[in-house]
């Protein structure tokens, strides 16, 4: 088996990480570089297990968006092979949201016991768990509040009414990880999900779980036009994208592209590139010393962040 390369490669996520904060960027890209091999580098296989890591903040956006993957998956199988019994309006809101509090029940034992220290990428772990950050049961219970507030709103929604109700013929690929050339560099993109309305344009819906801030997710959504352009022959400049903010209450806010948003992202795509290849010791390699990433100021940030440890933070 031919060795695996780190090819340079960009999305969305890895420019957020790059703006947060430069040394994060680091152990996610470079410094946990074959640390998933047994017998790879000890530094490495340590970020590579931090860097697997949820914390409570992430974790109700992580399992709400793998229970709603869950349930469209359902849909489209009751489409495809009704024999399944998987029927499109049996979708129970109060069973499915007491299957998440049942699954987060699961990972936290599972986080607590520790078993992802040997299998990072097929355990579930938690920050606060590596570090003894010791939390009173009301603070673990919000945690499991906010995720089971988030599935509810989605499901009792008006939006997920549609769904139910529309023709999965005309939904693209559900969480697929896919990647677009864009100048040279692979961009990496995953729909949460999307489908054709009645002219055949496409329209993107990205769930969110944390602070409604829509102006600070555009170059996202942008990426994503590009994106169906480029691998679902669809014209970025007719494709509208909603951003879809799950909790107590569910706020939607939809963008329609047009060109000149388009290119202001593909201008924000180019610069971040530069940036950091900038940063790179060896281009063409993808080679990059820790010493070029500096720390961040922000010590709140270090407080939160699972690499603090080989920061010395």
């Amino acid at each position: 088996m031919a060795e695996l390369q780190n090819v340079f490669t960009w999305s969305a996520s890895r420019n957020s990480t790059f703006r947060y904060c430069q040394r994060q960027y680091w152990w996610n890209y470079y410094g946990s570089w074959g640390g998933w091999s047994y017998d790879g580098p000890p530094r490495a296989r340590e970020a590579y297990m931090l860097k697997n890591l949820a914390n409570r903040w992430t974790w109700p956006g992580t399992i709400v968006h793998e229970a709603i993957e869950a349930i469209l998956r359902r849909l489209l199988a009751s489409a495809s092979q009704p024999s399944l019994g998987f029927a499109g309006t049996g979708i129970e809101a109060d069973m499915e949201v007491e299957a998440v509090t049942q699954r987060m029940r699961e990972q936290w034992v599972e986080s607590r016991e520790g078993h992802y220290r040997r299998r990072p990428k097929k355990r579930f772990g938690l920050v606060e768990h590596e570090y003894e950050v010791h939390l009173p049961k009301p603070k673990w219970q919000e945690v499991n509040d906010k995720a089971r507030d988030s599935l509810r709103s989605f499901l009792t929604s008006d939006l997920f009414a549609r769904i139910q109700a529309s023709d999965p013929r005309r939904w693209l690929p559900i969480e697929k990880l896919d990647q677009f050339d864009f100048e040279g560099t692979g961009v990496w993109a995953v729909l949460d999900f999307a489908w054709r309305n009645d002219l055949g344009q496409v329209e993107i819906y990205d769930w969110k779980t944390g602070r409604v801030t829509p102006e600070a997710n555009k170059l996202q959504l942008g990426c994503y036009a590009l994106y169906v352009g480029a691998k679902h022959d669809a014209d970025p400049a007719q494709t509208t994208t909603h951003l879809v903010y799950l909790g107590k209450e569910m706020h939607e806010f939809a963008f329609s592209m047009n060109e000149k948003e388009l290119a202001d992202t593909r201008g924000e795509m180019r610069a971040s590139i530069a940036a950091m290849r900038t940063r790179l010791i060896d281009k063409d390699g993808n080679v990059a010393r820790m010493e070029d990433f500096p720390l961040t100021d922000d010590l709140e940030k270090c407080s939160v962040c699972a690499y603090r440890r080989l920061c010395g933070r």
